[in-house]
């Protein structure tokens, strides 16, 4: 867990350098039907990848498939075959 957190802390620090660094680059996104000007590039970087996260979690919380247990065989062995006497706890449980 404080690996995951410190990874997180690191990732949080690359991404404040990254927008330091890109503050005045700027780019106009055209959707078609409107267009935004001078919008900042970590700002669409981030939307990007944010939407890019939300479509993903359908797909990581659907329907998991249960594996079948397959069944287990027993092995004979060849020669002698005793019966050793188990003993029984109250719960009939072997010990």
């Amino acid at each position: 867990m404080r690996f995951r957190m410190i990874l997180f802390i690191i990732f949080i620090c690359f991404y404040a350098l990254f927008a330091a660094l890109n503050l005045s680059n700027a780019t106009d996104i055209n959707f078609g039907f409107t267009s935004f000007s001078h919008v900042p590039i970590f700002l669409s970087v981030t939307v990007a990848f944010a939407l890019g996260a939300i479509f993903m979690l359908p797909f990581m919380f659907g329907r998991k498939k249960e594996k079948k247990e397959k069944p287990v065989k027993e092995k004979k062995k060849k020669g002698k075959e005793k019966d050793i006497p188990v003993e029984h706890s109250e719960n009939n449980l072997p010990l």
